[in-house]
């Protein structure tokens, strides 16, 4: 029998109070809150139908411009990226939405070995934690 339709069947029935069922039936109570009340206005203790897919800014059709411009300049960062899509297409996105293109496409964020070190802050290993360098100019 079918957890939800046991749940149910024990609370017909009166045999314990929601925190006895929960924890009879391990589950949350919450989850025997919304499946009594789920029972109750439908009258059905089928599961929800799942929601809408996701809506893509770059749709799949659009994915393989995209993979041309990132094979083009492997070492560009994501808004480069961006900005050059914006240039061939006229439709502007954001860096984000890039980046979940570019993993939609099975591109992974990796820095290059060959490129000059940023600018910011580095901790430098010391027996106290380290202290805190920055690079010279």
């Amino acid at each position: 029998m079918d957890l939800r339709q046991r749940i149910l069947d024990s609370y017909l029935t009166r045999e314990e109070s929601w925190g006895e069922l929960a924890k009879r039936f391990r589950v949350g109570v919450a989850t025997v809150d919304r499946l009594i009340g789920r029972w109750k206005r439908t009258g059905s203790l089928a599961p929800k139908r799942p929601g809408p897919r996701p809506f893509f800014r770059i749709p799949d059709s659009q994915l393989g411009k995209v993979k041309r411009l990132l094979d083009a300049a492997p070492d560009s960062t994501t808004q480069e990226i961006a900005d050059a899509d914006v240039k061939q297409t006229g439709v502007g996105v954001s860096r984000a939405t890039m980046g979940r293109a570019f993993r939609r496409l099975g591109y992974t964020r990796k820095k290059s070995h060959s490129s000059p070190p940023s600018g910011g802050w580095r901790r430098i290993a010391a027996p106290a934690g380290g202290i805190w360098l920055r690079p010279p100019n």
